[in-house]
């Protein structure tokens, strides 16, 4: 029996790590290629907005933070070519200081962005935002002499946002305002107020491990001498996964206890992974049985699952945000398939799908195997349009979208550039992708922590 159940967790990592290998080289041109050059597919990038982050005189760690975190989450939204600290005019600046636009006219700037805490009490700071948008000049008439133009007036404020934040969830409210700026200026909230989860190997067991969006505060939860897998945020936020415990059959443990979680399913068959809607209303689970996987949907009480695919193999379930579920299955090369028709390329072995509302509309991200390595791509499943994300850089796998749609994070063993690690990039440009942590894991998920 013993046997058995390691066969059982050797199967399941393999699943997860990216299932059967394709037999057959694919034409890796019907996968696209990434945008490098502001072009691609008959599409034109326009270049993005400039945007400057003040760097306001501090006057206290929590100012210090703040700006930080904004320039740095600014950075990574891919919305805004923003300005390196080196070119800012020279200050000093003050958070209080009247905006003189001319003295950032040498910059090119659209936007000027400033942001400040102020203490309110014991344990208790109020974090303000400001968006300043470049003011129209008074256009000159060719040919003809004209009056020398006055002075540009102060600029004020086109956007001010304000968050009050106890001490503990500072850096989180920090997050918020940067989300909210990112509504102000683009009409489209952000989606930094989030976590990552993901799993990783610590010695001869995998562990959870949970991060900001950004990166920081990266930190182990749950236990520490099990196998687990596919960890996701359910209610509450609290995390639930898979969890084989001395080889025994996994099952769906939640919180940092690995805590039972009931559900009408047979003994004899093990839970492989587990995700949860959006809203945590649903989820769906992929189940191993003698040899062969099936997905399955239920409400959050685990007691009226009801299975969903037929294709041999099934695993990677993951729920859309109009309840469409999708997964990977086949026995020789694995497709992806959304409501039971597939839509990644045949010839592809293909695995972890995740759904995405993007700005450019729905699609779904997943890992194709290329030769011996992988790459991310995205899919329209109406009109199976490819939106290639990465190209030719090693194995690039795991992918996770942003809560606001604008971004993937993914797991990469590039060897080039900023080497292996976990990377975040704009799915409407992905060349501008940025390393966030050098942990390489498997099983991603970045759910946001503000749920309807």
């Amino acid at each position: 029996m013993r046997v058995a159940r390691s066969r059982l967790i050797a199967v399941s990592l393999a699943l997860l790590a990216a299932g059967a290998r394709a037999q057959e080289p694919s034409d890796e041109s019907v996968l696209g290629t990434v945008v490098v050059d502001g072009s691609a597919g008959g599409q034109f990038l326009p270049p993005l907005p400039k945007l400057a982050v003040i760097p306001i005189i501090t006057e206290s760690n929590t100012d210090s933070t703040l700006q930080s975190v904004t320039r740095r989450d600014l950075e990574l939204s891919g919305q805004f070519d923003v300005l390196e600290s080196a070119k800012i005019p020279g200050g000093p600046h003050m958070r209080d200081s009247a905006i003189e636009w001319d003295a950032w006219d040498k910059t090119k700037v659209e936007y000027l962005v400033r942001v400040f805490a102020d203490k309110s009490g014991n344990d208790r700071y109020e974090l303000i935002a400001e968006a300043f948008v470049a003011p129209v000049k008074p256009k000159t008439t060719k040919g003809k002499v004209e009056e020398e133009p006055h002075p540009t007036a102060p600029v004020k404020p086109a956007y001010t946002n304000r968050i009050a934040s106890s001490e503990r969830e500072v850096r989180l409210n920090m997050h918020r305002l940067v989300d909210a700026l990112l509504g102000g200026l683009t009409g489209r909230p952000g989606g930094f107020a989030s976590q990552i989860a993901f799993t990783a190997r610590v010695g001869r067991w995998t562990q959870i491990f949970v991060s900001d969006a950004d990166g920081f505060n990266l930190h182990s939860v749950g236990p520490n001498a099990h196998t687990v897998m596919t960890p996701t945020f359910g209610p509450g936020n609290e995390l639930f996964y898979v969890i084989s415990e001395n080889f025994h059959r996994f099952r769906i443990a939640q919180g940092s206890n690995a805590s039972h979680f009931p559900m009408l399913i047979k003994d004899w068959a093990s839970v492989t992974s587990i995700v949860f809607s959006d809203d945590r209303k649903r989820f769906a689970i992929s189940t191993w049985n003698d040899g062969d996987g099936a997905i399955w949907v239920s409400d959050p009480t685990g007691q009226n699952l009801n299975r969903v695919s037929k294709e041999p193999y099934a695993n990677f379930p993951a729920i859309g945000p109009q309840g469409q579920v999708a997964w990977a299955a086949g026995k020789d090369v694995q497709r992806i398939y959304v409501d039971g028709k597939p839509i990644s390329p045949p010839g592809f072995n293909a695995s972890s799908p995740t759904f995405c509302d993007t700005p450019e509309g729905l699609f779904v991200l997943m890992t194709v195997g290329i030769g011996a390595g992988s790459d991310v791509i995205a899919i329209d499943p109406a009109t199976k349009r490819i939106k290639r994300l990465t190209q030719r850089t090693g194995a690039n796998r795991y992918p996770a979208c942003s809560p606001d749609g604008r971004l993937v994070a993914f797991f990469s063993h590039t060897k080039v550039g900023k080497g292996a690690g976990l990377y975040i990039a704009p799915i409407l440009r992905p060349m501008m992708a940025k390393k966030i942590s050098e942990e390489v894991g498997d099983g991603l998920r970045w759910e946001s922590i503000d749920v309807p």
